[in-house]
């Protein structure tokens, strides 16, 4: 069974990958659900959405939204 620390460890991992990238919640999606459970996934990236719009100190992942899409960035050094 797929966790919560299991699927945001992939989503860190993902964005990692080029921190200058913005990803798209669909392609965050895309990258993960042959693996996973679209559900648990959208959750997740809900979640992060929340607390980077209610935290004011900065956070792993960065999410912005730009025309009516979800984007998500690392936002560590």
């Amino acid at each position: 069974m797929i966790t919560m620390a299991d699927l945001m460890s992939e989503i860190k991992k993902i964005l990692r990958r080029d921190p200058s990238r913005m990803y798209s919640k669909e392609e965050i999606l895309n990258l993960l659900a042959p693996r996973k459970k679209y559900k648990e996934i959208e959750q997740l990236l809900a979640e992060l959405e929340v607390k980077n719009s209610l935290s004011e100190s900065k956070t792993e992942v960065y999410a912005k939204c730009r025309g009516g899409t979800i984007y998500y960035k690392w936002n560590k050094d």
